[in-house]
């Protein structure tokens, strides 16, 4: 009797037992179950947001190029120094290249306007382009046109024209200077630029008119300047019947207004006119007699240094044969 009764207290207390750890055990395995649920909705939260933002940022972004190397001033870039990215529109310039811009440039070259470094998107105002050689185009000599003095190959400059009035013109628009000798300078010139020049020569002698030359501080950072001379009518009639001329648009003929040239030139009285020619002469003849005295200096310079070398390799080749 008493082993039967300590056996049922012993089953009682096993099976009381195995409640009480299957109990735990569903607590534990519920509030576990909520907290993976609750975990795994917080990451479908956080993975529905990364979603979200990556959506906005690919709605909002732009292709564009990037170059992927860094390129100096005045070195051309190519196709394989750029790659495709992608930018946030609000930073996406209006400007910038795209690949199929890029291709449809075809073989025009472009050139760093300034040193640029890696990942530096491409935009068309930090490079510029060489002109493209039309069928018009000739080499240019000029010897009338007033030159800076420290012009050099290579620079590009604005031709102007400028009259007794004061009226100043933009004959031709940043030219590169090919070369230069004394006051004589190349330069390439089209078919529309030739017949400008005649038109603009006839005001230089007709009426008094100087021609001149301004180079460019920056010629790769500033932008070209507009063609703004008026030329003479008749020359205007002849430009734009011309078959040879290819870019006609450039030279803005509709925006010339040689009629008001005309009358302030009318308006000039001819003793103004021959006080400011008879001042320009003085210029130019002052100025020519300096180039003449720095020219004669400068080949007498030359001169003593020739004489000076021989003097030396008279004395070192004197010592050398001592030696011997």
């Amino acid at each position: 009797m008493g082993i039967r009764l300590r056996t049922k207290k012993l089953i009682y207390s096993g099976l009381a037992g195995a409640g009480i750890m299957l109990l735990l055990s569903s607590t534990g395995g519920y509030l576990a179950y909520n907290k993976m649920e609750e975990r795994e909705i917080a990451l479908k939260r956080e993975y529905k947001g990364k979603m979200e933002a990556l959506q906005l940022v690919a709605d909002q972004s732009e292709n564009a190029l990037a170059l992927n190397q860094d390129v100096a001033k005045g070195e051309q870039i190519t196709e394989s120094m750029l790659t495709e990215v992608y930018v946030p529109e609000g930073a996406a310039a209006g400007d910038r290249f795209l690949l199929n811009t890029w291709e449809a440039a075809g073989d025009t070259p472009y050139f760093a306007k300034t040193d640029l470094t890696a990942n530096t998107l491409l935009t068309e105002s930090i490079v510029y382009a060489e002109e493209m050689i039309t069928n018009d185009i000739r080499e240019g000599e000029y010897s009338f046109i007033e030159l800076p003095s420290k012009l050099e190959v290579g620079k590009y400059i604005d031709i102007r024209i400028q009259f007794p009035t004061g009226d100043d013109f933009v004959l031709f628009s940043k030219k590169k200077v090919k070369d230069a000798l004394g006051v004589t300078v190349w330069f390439d010139i089209d078919e529309g630029e030739i017949m400008t020049m005649s038109s603009a020569i006839v005001d230089a002698y007709e009426q008094g008119a100087k021609i001149y030359a301004l180079p460019y501080v920056d010629e790769h950072m500033q932008q070209k300047s507009e063609m703004t001379y008026p030329v003479k009518l008749n020359v205007k009639e002849l430009i734009e019947k011309d078959p040879n001329i290819v870019n006609i648009a450039k030279l803005n003929l509709e925006q010339q207004n040689r009629a008001r040239v005309e009358e302030n030139l009318k308006a000039l009285d001819e003793i103004t006119k021959e006080k400011i020619r008879a001042g320009e002469a003085a210029t130019k003849n002052a100025l020519t007699q300096d180039q003449e005295k720095r020219s004669a200096e400068e080949r007498i310079n030359a001169l003593n240094e020739h004489q000076q070398q021989e003097q030396y390799d008279l004395v070192g080749g004197g010592e050398g044969g001592s030696e011997e």
